[in-house]
């Protein structure tokens, strides 16, 4: 390949992916399966890449395998070297599609490859009794892999790599994986999950390596055979529980991070965030299916919830791929393709004009440790529940905060242990209950609040350090200005602010209620005063812990249990700690979705940042608002994308924008894209833009132009 040329996933921003996940014990299976055809399929989708099955879950390889079976449609002949023929004649860039896994052929043929799993095995809706899982720590099954891959790359010419299913469908207790952790840990696994035992958390630390150690190993050995190829693995599970293994050190491991996502607008709003400042290459890519869901065949998602998909990609300047199904005998329902490409037609003018840095003034950490719950202490790991969903207090947290300011149109980003470095360049950091904590994430918060940055956390956040020991207080308490006393224990207690922007922002309502849940451990914490001024207080209800009974005098209204008591302990807590501020909370009050919460979250965003933010917009929270900048093309790119929850969206008038150059420049004209129609804008003597877009149906995008220092004040 010519240096000259972009890379694969720098080349394309539509993308497809024909599912093959088809057997081979019936001869009509694939029979009609037509290389030509598809990728004639492929090019009337308008889709500029698109991604073979050299291999599936099934396990029978496209290609007339010397380390596998071939799948018997394909026998005296190889399907592989005729779609590439077809695609190449096309001009369309191809991505190898290999299961790791999941392959039934090899679980089959290879009883001592099987996972043995110790946990309760669960796929949400998938069929899990179909799936053959093997377990990655085999080194026989390894050296399988290894062999199929590089038979693949010696025999054919792709543009990437896709390995599919890189994470632990169970905490797997075969012989290979307990004679591996007693070689590396001296140790034998552990049959209780307790996360405040270093013990059981270095075994899961432990596995979180294994699988990282793999997924990097077989990027490199694609490499290392095919230097130029691009590598990635699924990272749909990223956010799922622990019991998946997959850390976000594993991000090292892909070229650029992708996959496959069915969570709903919340997922694809928090992954899309994470996976742009943790992807080592961009665009980062998110997959999904144009039927319904993996299960459905025959069922078609609507166009404009794929529309909306789409433009949810195109707002974080990232590639979408779509995820079709082939009928048993390799057909493509013809309504597919069209479907496709109605929705490709509508996302593509807007491709030339991504890319970029995102603007972020407030980053909310996700923490690779806190991917877990201090409630499952004690239980049995045959108890446990293998599950890929993020159904984790700090997940929780995390996404309340980003719906919070998405609904706000304040600019937020997601940010890792990547950023530790370099967090003096976000203005804001959200500590969103972080479980668990590094002291190296402890000392990089504190000298960030030290040299004068602003830092909100919430609840258990810096109390037990990621080795699985709770301490006494926090561990950034100076940072906070209060101290730990202990857990509350009720079902409910009131945060009452005393501070009056606070009570305004939750008026008319006076107190915020916080529930404890047993699942989430969502209890609040009591608090000692420290240096901090104190925002809010704690009020408890009638005969608080007790829950009441019917002999019982302790409750004061039957249904519910109103504040009562008012006890001088401080909820919220403002601190100056160096050159910086810190505010925390003793309930992650992020979490919750009422209104009341978001508007309070929101207000102390605003007077932590104690500037305009870089954008904003006074419409309705539907609306997904997002900015990059493009030093390289000097100008600033803004998405408006209309993503309302019950379909078909209603249009929206008028939306109104402020927008703010980088520090150091000044914006010059302002255009609506794709068609670049002048706006007219307002100016303001800070630099900033004003502007309103009339009858935002589904999207829409603008550039403010970077002009000369003061070619524009007014």
């Amino acid at each position: 390949m010519s240096a000259d040329i972009k890379p694969w996933s720098a080349r394309s921003y539509r993308r497809l992916l024909v599912d093959t996940q088809i057997p081979d014990w019936d001869p009509g299976f694939l029979v009609n399966y037509d290389p030509v055809r598809v990728a004639d399929e492929v090019v009337a989708t308008g889709a500029q890449a698109v991604m073979v099955y050299f291999q599936s879950h099934v396990g029978v390889c496209n290609w007339p395998a010397v380390t596998g079976a071939q799948h018997k449609a394909f026998q005296g002949r190889d399907m592989v070297s005729e779609t590439l023929a077809a695609m190449k004649a096309r001009h369309i860039p191809v991505c190898a599609y290999y299961s790791v896994n999941f392959n039934n052929w090899a679980y089959l043929e290879h009883p001592d490859w099987r996972i043995d799993s110790l946990t309760k095995g669960s796929m949400g809706i998938l069929p899990r009794a179909r799936y053959g899982l093997c377990c990655m720590n085999n080194q026989d099954y390894r050296a399988f892999v290894h062999a199929q891959v590089l038979e693949f790359l010696d025999a054919y010419d792709m543009d990437a790599v896709f390995f599919d299913m890189m994470w632990w469908p169970a905490v797997c207790g075969c012989a290979s994986c307990r004679e591996r952790y007693q070689l590396e840990r001296g140790a034998a696994i552990p049959d209780t999950i307790e996360w405040l035992d270093p013990v059981w958390c270095m075994f899961q630390k432990t596995r979180e390596d294994w699988i990282t150690d793999f997924i990097v190993e077989l990027r490199d050995l694609v490499q290392e055979k095919k230097p130029r190829l691009q590598v990635y693995h699924n990272f749909a599970l990223g956010m799922a529980n622990w019991t998946r293994g997959i850390s976000f050190r594993s991000a090292r491991g892909h070229d650029f991070l992708g996959g496959d996502f069915y969570g709903g607008q919340t997922e694809q709003l928090v992954i899309s965030r994470l996976m742009l400042n943790l992807s080592e290459q961009t665009p980062v890519e998110f997959m999904t299916t144009v039927g319904a869901n993996l299960i459905e065949h025959v069922g078609l998602k609507d166009e404009q919830e794929l529309a909306l998909q789409n433009f949810a990609a195109v707002a974080s300047s990232s590639a979408f791929l779509m995820i079709a199904a082939f009928d048993p005998d390799g057909r493509l329902n013809p309504a597919v393709p069209q479907r496709i490409r109605a929705v490709y037609d509508q996302t593509a003018p807007y491709e030339p004009f991504l890319g970029g840095q995102p603007v972020e003034d407030i980053a909310i950490y996700f923490s690779d440790d806190s991917k877990m719950n201090f409630a499952d202490n004690g239980m049995p790991l045959s108890d446990a529940v293998a599950s890929s969903g993020p159904d984790y207090p700090h997940f929780h947290a995390v996404a309340g905060a980003c719906r919070a300011l998405q609904a706000a149109h304040m600019p937020f980003g997601v940010i890792t242990k990547k950023q530790l470095g370099v967090l003096s360049r976000y203005p804001v950091v959200v500590l969103a209950n972080v479980l668990r904590m590094t002291a190296e994430e402890a000392a990089a918060f504190r000298d960030y609040v030290r040299n004068g940055g602003r830092l909100y956390a919430s609840r258990w956040t810096s109390l037990t350090d990621s080795a699985g020991r709770r301490h006494n207080d926090f561990m950034l308490a100076e940072v906070f200005g209060c101290h730990y006393m202990g857990e509350e224990t009720g079902r409910v207690v009131y945060l009452d602010p005393i501070d009056p922007d606070l009570r305004i922002a939750i008026a008319p309502q006076e107190m915020l209620s916080h529930w404890r849940d047993a699942r989430q451990m969502s209890g609040a914490l009591r608090l000692r005063r420290g240096t901090g001024k104190t925002l809010a207080t704690l009020t408890l209800p009638y005969g608080y812990p007790s829950k009441g009974s019917v002999g019982g005098k302790d409750w004061a209204s039957i249904h519910s249990s109103p504040p009562w008591e008012h006890v001088d302990a401080p909820t919220i807590v403002e601190n100056t700690f160096g050159k910086g501020r810190a505010m925390y909370a003793a309930a992650d009050l992020e979490c919750r979705a009422t209104g009341a919460n978001r508007t309070l979250f929101v207000t102390l965003m605003r007077r932590l940042l104690d500037q305009p933010p870089r954008f904003s917009s006074d419409t309705h929270p539907a609306v997904w608002m997002t900015a990059f900048d493009q030093p390289d093309r000097r100008q600033t790119i803004a998405s408006f994308l209309n993503y309302q929850a019950e379909l078909p969206g209603l249009p929206i008038g008028s939306v109104p924008f402020e927008l703010r150059p980088p520090q150091g420049e000044t914006f010059g004209a302002v255009k609506q894209l794709p068609g670049e129609e002048t706006l007219a804008v307002a100016r303001s003597k800070d630099g900033a833009v004003s502007g309103m877009l009339t009858d935002l149906g589904v999207f829409a995008m603008i550039v403010a132009e970077w002009g000369s220092t003061g070619e524009w004040d007014t």
